[in-house]
């Protein structure tokens, strides 16, 4: 495990990452459980006769309170976990465990891609996931935010995005070497976006981005 060394200075910049982490979403599932059984007895005793408007009135007031739970505990219960730019060094850190650590002075990989986001609770249909990694020696730092058709092609280098192929490719059917390269680079970094990304607000995945390109110009490509 690789910790971090006491900066000498505070970080340039720095992303809070994974706002709706598991703690919230559990928190979020008991909310509402509990919340929606004790509003139906505390209804059902002012109104003996409520029926169908006890289970209403509980179902709402459940459902407000699981809200406003939710955004208060995305601002103040953290996961914990940031992007920091220090100097040319750019770490993904989860408390004092280091996570991810690239040198931005030096060549750094591009690597962005996106896929529709199906069967997801969280996302609406039709949106995307869209990632990208950056690969330095071994090293990878993956983040990703969730987007709708219009935000996507509204972010930083959208154009250079590849779309993720998850399904096998039928027998006898045709792909040229470069593109099944890209499509392993994506399959690899998707496993690892899996394991160690960190999800970003998609307006801190955009000013992120930004971020790079206008800071790290030698190996950033342009937006146009």
């Amino acid at each position: 495990m690789r910790t971090l060394n006491a900066p000498e200075r505070m970080p340039d910049l720095e992303f809070q990452v994974d706002r709706e982490h598991s703690g919230v979403r559990l928190l979020g599932c008991f909310t509402f459980l509990f919340s929606s059984i004790f509003s139906y007895f505390v209804v059902s005793s002012l109104f003996s006769n409520g029926g169908l408007l006890a289970v209403g009135a509980a179902l709402a007031i459940a459902v407000a309170l699981t809200y406003l739970s939710d955004y208060l505990a995305k601002q103040y219960w953290p996961s914990n976990r940031v992007i920091q730019f220090v100097d040319d060094m750019i770490q993904l850190s989860k408390g004092e465990q280091l996570q991810g650590a690239i040198d931005g002075g030096a060549t750094v990989n591009l690597l962005m891609w996106h896929f529709e986001a199906k069967r997801h609770p969280r996302v609406p249909k039709g949106w995307y996931v869209v990632a990208n990694a950056l690969e330095q020696d071994g090293e990878m730092i993956v983040s990703y935010s969730i987007a709708s058709p219009t935000d996507f092609e509204a972010l930083p280098l959208s154009r250079l995005s590849v779309k993720y192929q998850k399904k096998k490719r039928k027998k006898g059917e045709q792909q040229n070497l470069r593109e099944a390269g890209v499509q392993r680079r994506i399959a690899q970094a998707e496993f690892h976006r899996g394991e160690l990304g960190a999800e970003l607000t998609l307006d801190d995945y955009h000013a992120y981005l930004d971020y790079l390109a206008d800071t790290y110009t030698s190996w950033m490509p342009k937006d146009k």
